[in-house]
């Protein structure tokens, strides 16, 4: 048996017992677990798509150590299927977040480790609440990877009343990859809460990178801007309306700056929640996300390269509420006439514990 099987089931078997037993309830600090597993069955709409249709299933876990009220640190693990010709032949273990906190208060906190840096709302937000099966299309963008995505070095957060600021200083060359002494992002976000339910946020990035071209130290730089607003207002004592809207300003590194043009995107989201009586089902959420990518070019031509997507959802909680099933899909739309649009759906089961 490979080493990421067996890590995966000491992780698995150590997170079940410990998160339905007393270490869930603060009987062992040192021994905290949490995570999720989603299954899905995806059935996709691209024409001659192979295949058309199959199941798949991802597992995370986070272990959650704390040693004090000032000292504390995460470990987190995503496991999925690895298919070689057809076939599962084993786990694919990636690491996620591998950071060190030091809390000096409640609203000072220091971070060191490998985390997502604090820029870009679609892609920060937590796996387990999202409203859809996957992440907003956008988060894929080239440009997009420059400024989000996760990185290894130092994050600094401020939190006070109405008011959360990150600082955050990494490699810039992402998570998992190769350091480079002249790749490094420089990433500060501030959020204000002006009222209960209401979060407006702005990011803003410095990427580096080097010349491809040459053999010296010269770097190109490229700013990145994030602008969000979240919004969480009752309708009524079993019911919330959530929106979310955000806007992106992502430069693409290049020898001249001038000769390029910017890549932009944005994306807004709108969920209801329903709260219901019923044993089975809990709560019931629909949601649609549009979202529009417009990516970064040379020159003064538009080559008309937008795509983009509309995605749709039904969130049904189960029981706990902690069982979510998602009946939905996501439409691809494409500013070039030359490619015809598709719409992949989706059934999946999601799991916290």
């Amino acid at each position: 048996m490979k080493v990421t099987k067996l890590v995966l089931i000491v992780f698995l078997l150590a997170g079940t017992v410990f998160a339905s037993g007393e270490f869930a309830t603060g009987g062992a600090e040192l021994l905290k677990f949490k995570g999720y597993l989603i299954s899905e069955l995806y059935v996709y709409g691209e024409e001659d798509a192979d295949p058309d249709m199959g199941f798949n299933v991802v597992a995370s876990m986070e272990w959650l150590p704390t040693l004090n009220d000032w000292l504390d640190g995460k470990i987190a693990f995503k496991a999925k299927p690895t298919n070689y010709e057809g076939e599962i032949e084993d786990l694919s273990l990636t690491t996620e977040d591998i950071v060190a906190n030091l809390r000096f208060n409640e609203n000072i906190t220091f971070t060191m480790g490998q985390f997502k840096r604090p820029f870009g709302y679609n892609y920060t937000r937590s796996s387990s609440s999202m409203y859809f099966l996957s992440r907003a299309v956008l988060t894929g963008g080239s440009e997009f990877k420059n400024f989000g995505k996760r990185d290894i070095g130092a994050n600094l957060n401020l939190s006070f009343d109405m008011v959360n600021f990150d600082v955050a200083f990494t490699n810039g060359s992402g998570d998992n990859e190769p350091e480079d002494d002249s790749n490094k992002q420089f990433t500060i976000r501030g959020e204000i809460e002006p009222l209960d339910g209401i979060t407006i946020a702005a990011a803003f990035g410095r990427h580096t990178v080097d010349d491809p071209d040459t053999t010296n130290t010269d770097t190109w730089s490229a700013n990145g801007m994030d602008f969000y607003a979240v919004a969480e207002h009752p309708l009524s004592e079993t019911s919330t309306v959530n929106f979310v809207g955000e806007y992106l300003i992502l430069e693409q590194p290049s020898a001249d700056n001038s000769d390029m043009n910017d890549a932009s995107a944005y994306a807004f989201t709108l969920a209801p929640e329903f709260e219901l009586e019923g044993t089975a089902i809990q709560a019931i959420r629909p949601a649609i996300r549009y979202e529009n990518y417009n990516p970064g070019y040379a020159g003064s031509t538009d080559p008309q390269n937008d795509y983009g997507a509309i995605d749709f959802c039904l969130n049904l909680d189960l029981y706990s509420g902690r069982n979510t099933v998602q009946i939905g899909g996501r439409n691809y739309t494409f500013q070039n006439s030359d490619i015809e649009g598709y719409t992949d759906m989706y059934l999946g089961w999601r799991m916290k514990f």
